[in-house]
């Protein structure tokens, strides 16, 4: 299936060339965003991870692109032996993400290069009931963190035809986090935290206005 998408999105991006479009990037122009995950494989998924993206220019060559992030998930593995408890996992994950972006003037007719500010966060929680001893006894570990990040972009979009867009952009920033690790049977719970500031990996988009 990877492979398939990988050649449509391959013949149709070949075909559009003699039709690249301008790049809309007037007041009020929006679009839906969608991200591509491995550039291997190309393979379009949601954006940032359990969410949407959204682009909206409030200028002429302004615009703001936000990512709503919302996910929830639960695994259920019931036990064959008696006395034995069920093992269970739920997830989930909420965060918000926000880039300003500042489009500098079309490099060429279908070009668009840009530079952005932005900054996100995101909290999550990671939940594990597990079998502990017997009498159908369980365990409880849950694992809860926030994570952010501030951030410079630079990147481009290319309009390839009319309403469709490919762009992409590199990350420049600092990100940081927090775990909290929590046994309903152990007094001492314990913490994690991690910074980097660095460049970040490049983002593919795709972007459909309308």
């Amino acid at each position: 299936m990877k492979m398939f998408t990988f050649i449509v999105l391959a013949v149709m991006l070949v075909a559009s060339t003699a039709l690249a479009a301008e790049v809309p990037t007037s007041r009020g122009d929006k679009a839906m965003v969608f991200m591509f995950d491995g550039l291997c494989f190309l393979s379009a998924e949601e954006y940032a991870e359990y969410g949407v993206g959204m682009r909206y220019y409030i200028a002429d060559g302004t615009a703001i692109r936000v990512g709503v992030q919302f996910g929830r998930s639960s695994w259920l593995d019931e036990s064959d032996v008696s006395g034995v408890a069920d093992s269970e996992n739920n997830y989930s994950l909420y965060g918000l993400n926000a880039v300003y972006e500042r489009h500098m003037g079309p490099a060429c007719s279908s070009v668009s290069p840009y530079w952005g500010i932005g900054a996100g966060f995101a909290i999550h929680s990671d939940e594990y009931i597990v079998p502990a001893g017997v009498a159908n006894e369980i365990q409880t570990t849950t694992y809860k963190g926030t994570d952010y990040e501030v951030f410079g972009v630079m990147g481009f979009e290319w309009g390839f035809t009319d309403c469709l867009t490919l762009g992409g952009d590199y990350k420049l920033g600092f990100t940081g986090g927090s775990t909290e690790r929590e046994v309903d049977d152990d007094p001492v719970d314990n913490k994690y935290s991690d910074t980097l500031i660095g460049f970040g990996t490049a983002s593919v988009y795709l972007s459909v206005y309308f």
